[in-house]
């Protein structure tokens, strides 16, 4: 039996709630028919051109990305951008598109909690003091105090990254706060909960000198870097219940290459 984009998007928003997301994302169906019937479905951290292809080559009904297809207004649906370009090729193929973003980054499972389970921090709860099932951002303590250049290591082989940044703030890390993606607007978040260590993404040189007025060591371990691993969590958990309630779909995941690239 398979199942129809519009129960899929369903089933999603079941797993994913849209509640989850801030009032400025866009999550949920972006391009597709609801009365389809789903047969292949390939996770993706973005809506691009490698991983439109690698549908294509697959023969997916619909891809699930972190990152919205569709974020901001789009005025003219047209080839003259590559993005809209990317949209409309998708609707040619009869491709569908679904994602979900930070309600994917505050829903219990997902990047952060991820993110977390990767670096083996414990007693996690959320940044912000809530209920650790919900909410951007997560915290907890590592198994052992470890230097911060012993940390990091850590964060590189976990995240398979080549390098990360970090800014010293000569503290031991034991405490440590996690938001993937682009995590500096949390930062005060971070320093208020007691975390001697904050690793997110997309620092900039001012966020850096912030971080070191705080007292809070800061690793960048990059945007893609600290949300790609969700991506395989989340084909997991969509194979697991497509096939618990009786429906046929094989679950792929993109190959996506590194966008940022040291040489």
């Amino acid at each position: 039996m398979y199942i129809l984009i519009k129960d899929f998007a369903n089933m999603m928003g079941e797993m994913v709630p849209a509640r989850l997301a801030e009032e400025w994302d866009n999550v949920g169906l972006q391009v597709g028919r609801n009365e389809k019937e789903v047969k292949v479905i390939l996770c993706a951290l973005d809506f691009s051109q490698e991983v439109l292809e690698q549908a294509s080559q697959v023969h997916a009904d619909i891809i699930v990305t972190h990152h919205p297809a569709i974020f901001r207004g789009i005025k003219q649906l047209t080839d003259r951008d590559w993005h809209t370009a990317l949209l409309l090729e998708a609707a040619r193929k009869d491709i569908a598109v679904y994602s979900a973003h930070t309600n994917l980054d505050s829903v219990a499972g997902g990047v952060n909690d991820v993110l977390a389970s990767l670096l083996e921090l414990e007693n996690v709860e959320g940044l912000f003091g809530e209920d650790m099932l919900e909410g951007i951002g997560r915290i907890g303590v590592v198994k052992e105090t470890l230097e911060l250049d012993a940390f990091a290591e850590k964060v590189k082989k976990v995240l398979r990254l080549e390098h990360v940044t970090v800014v010293p703030a000569g503290r031991p890390v034991r405490k440590v706060a996690v938001c993937g993606g682009s995590g500096m607007d949390f930062l005060d978040c971070a320093a208020q909960a007691g975390a001697d260590t904050y690793v997110t993404g997309d620092v900039k040189y001012h966020d850096a000198q912030e971080a070191r007025g705080k007292h809070i060591n800061l690793i960048d371990a990059t945007h893609q870097g600290t949300e790609l691993p969700v991506v395989n969590e989340l084909a997991d958990r969509l194979a697991l219940r497509l096939s618990r309630e009786g429906y046929t779909a094989k679950v792929l995941v993109a190959k996506e290459t590194k966008l940022l690239q040291i040489v």
